[in-house]
């Protein structure tokens, strides 16, 4: 198996494309605007997130591995703001445009194509996992953050608890984060929560995904409850474990930027050209994924 460090980033991101374009061109890897009950895991996230956001006060917002714009929806039908998204997956960028409208880009987390302090909130959820530079990527989401971080990764019971899927033969996540290595991620001062646990997951898998509406959403509400009020990340009694950290990180808030791209090479404004694709102010040029979507994994040689 290749070491982390051997790696070649730009072949990795572009491996990692590939796998998510394969997901998304075999009926997605997240719903669109009509609910999904294979994709309930994706649900019972947007309950705890939406919980959480409603705490916060905040007018723009990053969805960092936006896929095809489930939760920037979400959040945008929830709290009206102005929400904009980058995934390293060119079709999922293509199907979030084309589904919602959303301003979005195919982009590596780790190097986000804006300004510093653009948005109130950055986002993220179930990608940290699959970057090979973790720490880069959190970098990039509190430079570009006026206000908070806030991420959602399944909780491991230590820091190398699977072997790396390099290779993207399974789920394709790369890491595994415990208490000690969110902490070391995202600063002493992170608010640290967990949610999903074993045994309402259960119910919710068996049952409660196939009910109607109402009665769904109730038992979403039940594990996202039962998750904070007697789980844990470490329960010795494993059906109140919980199964995904949420992290809120707050960001030092410097002159706000309107959102806008910017080119991730030399940080200048990127407007579209004549010829489709995308140019800076110093001749960086990047292709692009349709009309108004940039494309900046891959600049033009």
């Amino acid at each position: 198996m290749r070491s982390r460090q051997e790696i070649s980033r730009e072949e990795f991101a572009q491996e990692v494309r590939v796998a998510m374009n394969r997901s998304v061109d075999g009926g997605g890897h997240h719903p669109g605007s009509d609910y999904t009950p294979a994709a309930f895991r994706h649900y019972i996230r947007r309950t705890a997130l939406m919980n959480e956001l409603k705490g916060l006060e905040f007018r723009t917002m990053l969805d960092v591995g936006c896929a095809e714009g489930f939760f920037m929806d979400a959040v945008r039908q929830r709290f009206g703001a102005e929400t904009w998204g980058v995934d390293i997956s060119d079709a999922a960028v293509k199907r979030a445009r084309e589904n919602f409208g959303f301003d979005v880009a195919a982009a590596d987390a780790t190097s986000l194509p804006f300004a510093d302090d653009t948005f109130d909130v950055v986002l993220s959820t179930e990608t940290i996992e699959h970057v090979l530079d973790p720490d880069k990527m959190v970098a990039e989401m509190k430079r570009v953050a006026r206000r908070y971080v806030v991420v959602t990764t399944p909780v491991s019971q230590s820091a190398d608890e699977h072997e790396p899927d390099f290779e993207q033969r399974e789920e394709g996540h790369v890491n595994d984060f415990d208490q000690a290595s969110v902490v070391a991620l995202f600063g002493a001062d992170a608010k640290l929560g967990s949610f999903r646990c074993n045994a309402t997951l259960a119910l919710i898998k068996a049952l409660g995904r196939y009910l109607p509406r109402g009665l769904r959403d109730v038992f979403y509400e039940l594990d996202y409850w039962t998750a904070r009020l007697l789980g844990g990340p470490h329960k010795k009694f494993k059906p109140l474990r919980n199964r995904d950290w949420l992290i809120v990180a707050p960001a030092s808030a410097g002159e706000r930027h309107e959102p806008a791209w910017r080119c991730p090479a030399c940080a200048t404004a990127v407007k579209e050209d004549a010829g489709g694709g995308f140019t800076c102010e110093n001749g960086h040029s990047y292709v692009a994924v349709a009309s108004g979507i940039p494309d900046f994994a891959v600049a033009v040689v």
